[in-house]
């Protein structure tokens, strides 16, 4: 397999037709396996893309494939394409459009560096899935696809999540390098444990910590003064017997260390969050992304 996407891949290189406009800090490429775009719309899709591309500030990479190919050849394909042409964990996308009139075509995104925090994968924050159903539309009847409003759409879909900016508290685990990525101040920072604490949860802790404390106090407090209560009725004589009065002090200064020891236990409890308030993304060997069948 691994020998098949090689060449497939080096197949792609020399034979499609392709463009690499004028070297800045953000390049784009485009590759039209099956031709299906005429020169001026070639042009016009590349022009786009590339406007995109220095709004965000990251490389763009589009392939419109025409051969049947597995989602997993399809996967690697766009990962491997794109770090051939720009290097792991370097700051980009990479979208696959199935044109290859298969009958549940797959479509797929793959993002690199920064990519992964804009173009989000995550349970709670998943815009590679939203990005692909808005490009979807233009992917109707299979066979007759409009690809120029696809890549157009996607050049969209690029400037409005960069617009809308990195997710509060986002962060991301690749498991094959086993560590989680987050982003300060536009840099991208490594860890070996998730990197923000859920203050959600931990308020919750302590909440609940405390009303385990005060019952306990409650249930204690209870059980003391219904072993220790008198057998007969208090007048004002009983008070004159010493036993008596030494005998109320002693239970009354029994309860008050008694409360006090169970209520500093329990405050002293509460757990701390294991994760951020999002959800993780997840990444694979430096890359994100996603993709379904139509």
């Amino acid at each position: 397999m691994k020998n098949y996407l090689t060449a497939v891949i080096s197949a792609l290189f020399m034979m499609l037709m392709m463009v690499i406009l004028p070297a800045s800090a953000a390049e784009i490429q485009l590759y039209d396996e099956g031709n299906r775009l005429k020169t001026d719309e070639f042009v016009e899709v590349a022009e786009r893309l590339n406007e995109a591309a220095e709004n965000i500030n990251m490389n763009v990479v589009a392939i419109l494939g025409s051969e049947v190919r597995s989602d997993t050849t399809i996967e690697s394909m766009a990962d491997s394409v794109y770090d051939q042409l720009y290097g792991n964990k370097t700051d980009g996308i990479c979208i696959y459009i199935d044109l290859s009139s298969a009958a549940h075509p797959y479509d797929y995104i793959s993002t690199s560096g920064l990519g992964q925090f804009y173009y989000t994968n995550s349970s709670e924050s998943n815009r590679v899935d939203s990005m692909l159903y808005a490009v979807e539309k233009y992917l109707y009847p299979i066979g007759s696809e409009d690809a120029v409003g696809a890549l157009k759409e996607f050049a969209n879909q690029l400037e409005n999540y960069y617009e809308i900016g990195i997710p509060d508290k986002y962060w991301v685990y690749d498991d094959v390098y086993h560590e989680y990525y987050h982003v300060e101040n536009g840099q991208i920072i490594t860890t070996s444990g998730k990197p923000y604490i859920d203050t959600a949860n931990l308020v919750m802790g302590g909440i609940v910590g405390l009303v385990i404390g005060l019952c306990a106090a409650a249930i204690t407090s209870a059980s003391v003064k219904s072993k220790y209560k008198f057998m007969y009725q208090i007048s004002p004589t009983t008070y004159l017997n010493k036993k008596t009065v030494h005998y109320t002090e002693q239970s009354d200064r029994f309860i008050r260390e008694r409360t006090s020891r169970t209520h500093v236990s329990s405050s002293s409890g509460g757990r701390s969050g294991g994760g951020s308030h999002h959800s993780g993304g997840h990444s694979h060997g430096g890359h994100g992304g996603g993709g379904h069948h139509r």
